[in-house]
């Protein structure tokens, strides 16, 4: 009986490990972000995780963030949209940048994890740095405010 016991903690651990080994993430979750109901796509950029006893640090400091931002094309959105960023594990820290063209970048204030689109049209590139107690991640996605 003992032996069946023995044998049932071991089995019931080593499920238990492999468990939390396949559902531990490797990656920074990355955000949901949308303007008037509109899905924008975000693409990630450099990363450091630490997932159960795994540390994985991706660096994407040779693309500046409108290059990481090419994979997907920019969405349409209306002058002063509101455009929210949702992430299903909330950020300690958020912070937002944006640029237009090659111009240089500007710090994007958020209120209630929304940004309001600019007044002027145009092509914008939005780089979003958060931090968790994992780790950091950094994503960029592009409007055109038309």
């Amino acid at each position: 009986m003992k032996k069946f016991f023995a044998i049932l903690m071991i089995a019931s651990l080593c499920s238990l490990g492999i468990y939390f080994f396949a559902t531990a993430s490797s990656k920074p979750p990355v955000p949901d972000i949308s303007a008037s109901g509109q899905k924008i796509p975000v693409a990630q950029g450099s990363y450091c995780w630490k997932a159960f006893i795994t540390l994985k640090c991706v660096d994407w400091a040779y693309a500046p963030p409108a290059k990481v931002g090419d994979v997907h094309e920019p969405v349409e959105v209306a002058p002063h949209s509101k455009i929210a960023i949702h992430f299903e594990k909330e950020p300690v820290s958020l912070s937002v940048k944006r640029r237009m063209n090659e111009g240089k970048e500007i710090n994007v204030k958020m209120i209630g994890k929304k940004i309001t689109a600019p007044s002027e049209s145009g092509m914008y590139v939005y780089h979003l740095m958060a931090s968790w107690k994992q780790g950091d991640g950094s994503y960029v996605f592009r409007i055109k405010v038309k």
